[in-house]
């Protein structure tokens, strides 16, 4: 009679487990994965994979992989997606030298820029880059997206996706000598003279 119970206690014991197991594997896949979560968690692994071409920018000193902040954040009710890519600065970064600073900014934009579209050899022209790269992003293996042959839907989804980088100083230099972050943004397939460059001189 004991060996009964013991045997009941553990069939239950193992029943209760499988209903559980099969409970959240169920619940998994029931879970819906949209092709936009699938681009976004692609553009995440991208804009991480970039932070050794921003390196490449401080031969003198190097800036360590975990200084350097990237994101992707995504607003859907500003129908935008900006990728982050935020780099600490504790010299260099001048207070009235604007120029100086704005071409690093610029410098490492495109080094990144060029670092996520160094796969897409369908042209030189960024435009066609930029495009090709979204696409692939934002598709899945099993359904190719019949929007891409449509120009105005890839073009506002390139114009959609915009690269920010900023110079940040360090709250040492930023107090020590008043200094404030420059900041320069654009999409993957703007030029030198079209990226917007900001910085508060106050």
């Amino acid at each position: 009679m004991f060996r009964k119970i013991i045997f009941f206690s553990l069939s239950l014991i193992l029943l209760t487990s499988s209903l559980n197991a099969q409970s959240i594997t169920t619940l998994l896949r029931n879970q819906q994965l949209t092709v936009y979560d699938i681009g976004i968690f692609r553009l995440q692994e991208d804009i991480k994979s970039a932070i050794p071409e921003v390196q490449k920018h401080f031969p003198d000193k190097q800036i360590e992989i975990n200084d350097v902040y990237t994101d992707v954040v995504s607003s859907l009710w500003r129908n935008t997606i900006d990728l982050i890519v935020s780099v600490p600065m504790s010299e260099t970064l001048t207070k009235t030298n604007y120029f100086s600073d704005m071409y690093r900014c610029k410098n490492i934009f495109f080094s990144v820029r060029d670092h996520l579209l160094r796969n897409q050899n369908e042209s030189n022209y960024n435009f066609s880059r930029a495009s090709s790269y979204v696409v692939s992003t934002f598709s899945t293996p099993t359904s190719w997206p019949s929007w891409k042959y449509e120009h105005k839907m890839i073009k506002e989804l390139v114009s959609m996706i915009q690269l920010e980088v900023t110079l940040r100083p360090s709250n040492e230099l930023a107090f020590k000598e008043g200094v404030s972050p420059i900041n320069c943004k654009g999409s993957l397939a703007d030029d030198f003279d079209t990226i917007v460059v900001t910085k508060n001189f106050n």
